[in-house]
């Protein structure tokens, strides 16, 4: 979450191609000695001298050759021995090449190369995805380190008819007090829900409705977090070394907002799931030329007046419960993980005490928190249709994005994105830079998208949104955003993760 001033350690990037996880056992470096049988003892002192020093000599070798290839080193420090170079063969850096100079050397700045570069670096595109998807793009850019951002995209057999053509699945989740969350649930939310739908009993005896699908959706999420997070008594009371227990505690100390959107190829029907305030929206042009924008889902935070509503009905007898569009702190409302938001203060005490959990929320600014739990992984589930005629897109992202745009901004510039690709991809549009001003990036003005600064050129359309979004064709206003690096980055720009869906008409073809 950008402006949640919240602890944060980052996640690592998660792409799932198939919806599948493959793990294999990392090699082991293996240490391997060659015995040799006694010989009958016919040496003398002499001979005896001779092989000790020879082995001396040998472990000598062995132990100066393996101090330059201990493959747990400090990185760094080895990268600083290879530049410096060793004195005399004894493996010490030679610091005397750092030379004399009172000069500070600073890194370069990004190149224009070199923000393309990055911003192209967790970049994908998938051509075809079946008769009704042309292809899908998606990118992320990290803000944080590690980036507390993750994603997935792929396919899996259809729930309602195993024969019938796949569905299709892209997720976005937004973590927030570390990485762990959105990176657990990469490998283990698409599981619940598969299961859940697996499981799901039409109410009316037929096929399953949408109902019925939206609250199989509905009880996989609030499955998973129940496992998450109500586990934690029976962790701590279990028999599990204190290293185990501390892995199975450190996600449900984490929170992630997730937004998951399944696509029912068959029936054009796409069912999104949403927690938090990442956001779904569809985008489709109007017979008049234009780019309509549809959002598809509702920010769930402190600042929603639905959910406020919600939490004050929920908890009535505390009013200071929602403050600044925030829930005792917290941003969103809808999240997977936060226990500390969820768990009984007598646990909450237990865990700080002897498991090193969270001091949050903040005793000294939220004196009136009670016992909740406040938080809730419950998502709102919505289904729409896919529009049969004129083309359509999907545009999903985590806040970062909606932090620098406006949905209707997003849905305009994927447009103009579009028909830039159907003229032949030409050369770059890059707009007139001579009336843009100096570059102010701070509490005056973070990163975002402004129309005369609208920039062609990216291939691919989750790239083009983030670069708008950071500066667009003002190239020293993209640089100095990616100039700064975590912990600075934080105060103007969040993670950001997109993905980019596009679809084909009724009748038409992928590509």
């Amino acid at each position: 979450m950008f402006s949640r001033q919240l602890l944060r350690q980052r996640p690592r990037l998660s792409t799932i191609t198939h919806l599948s996880h493959h793990s294999s056992p990392r090699p082991l470096t293996r240490f391997a000695s060659t015995g040799t049988q006694a010989k009958t003892l016919l040496t003398s002192t002499t001979a005896i001298a001779f092989g000790a020093g020879l082995v001396s000599a040998t472990a000598l070798y062995w132990f100066t050759s393996r101090s330059n290839q201990t493959p747990n080193s400090n990185s760094s420090f080895a990268e600083a021995s290879k530049t410096l170079g060793s004195r005399k063969d004894t493996g010490i850096p030679d610091l005397n090449k750092l030379g004399l100079s009172d000069q500070i050397a600073y890194g370069p700045v990004p190149t224009s190369e070199d923000i393309t570069r990055q911003l192209n670096e967790h970049a994908f595109s998938v051509s075809g995805g079946g008769k009704l998807v042309r292809r899908y793009d998606g990118t992320q850019l990290a803000s944080n380190s590690p980036c507390e951002d993750a994603f997935i995209h792929g396919s899996f057999s259809n729930p309602l008819n195993k024969a019938d053509e796949d569905w299709l699945a892209w997720g976005v989740f937004d973590g927030h007090c570390g990485w762990q969350l959105s990176n657990l649930l990469t490998k283990q939310l698409i599981p619940y829900v598969r299961r859940s739908l697996d499981n799901a009993k039409p109410k009316d005896g037929g096929q399953l409705s949408d109902d019925d699908i939206q609250e199989a959706i509905r009880s996989a999420f609030t499955s998973l977090d129940d496992a998450l997070v109500k586990s934690a008594v029976a962790t701590i009371e279990s028999n599990l070394s204190f290293a185990e227990k501390a892995r199975r505690l450190e996600a449900a100390y984490a929170g992630s907002c997730a937004l998951l959107a399944l696509l029912d190829p068959q029936s054009r029907k796409l069912t999104v799931a949403s927690t938090g305030d990442c956001r779904a929206v569809l985008g489709q042009k109007t017979a008049d030329g234009k780019w309509a924008a549809t959002d598809l889902t509702t920010d769930c935070t402190g600042a929603t007046p639905s959910e406020v509503a919600r939490i004050q009905a929920q908890f009535p007898d505390e009013p200071e419960i929602v403050k600044g569009g925030r829930i005792w702190g917290m941003q969103p409302s809808r999240t997977f993980g936060d226990g500390m938001w969820k768990w009984p203060a007598a646990l909450k005490e237990t865990l700080r005490n002897y498991y090193n959990g969270l001091s949050l929320p903040s005793t000294v600014r939220y004196g009136a928190y009670k016992e909740g739990p406040y938080l809730t992984a419950e998502p709102l589930v919505s289904t729409t249709k896919i529009p049969e005629s004129g083309p359509s897109f999907l545009i999903l992202a985590t806040d970062g994005l909606w932090d620098a745009m406006t949905s209707k901004q997003a849905v305009d510039l994927v447009g103009r994105w579009v028909e830039w690709q159907a003229q032949g991809q030409g050369k770059p549009v890059k707009p007139n830079s001579s009336g843009f001003g100096e570059v102010i990036l701070g509490r005056k003005q973070q990163c975002k998208f402004e129309e005369e600064k609208l920039t062609l050129q990216d291939n691919n359309a989750a790239v083009h949104l983030v670069r708008n979004g950071l500066g667009g064709g003002d190239e020293k206003m993209v640089q100095g955003a990616l100039t700064f690096r975590y912990p600075n980055s934080r105060d103007i720009r969040d993670d950001i993760t997109v993905q980019v869906v596009f679809f084909a008409p009724a009748g038409g073809k992928g590509k």
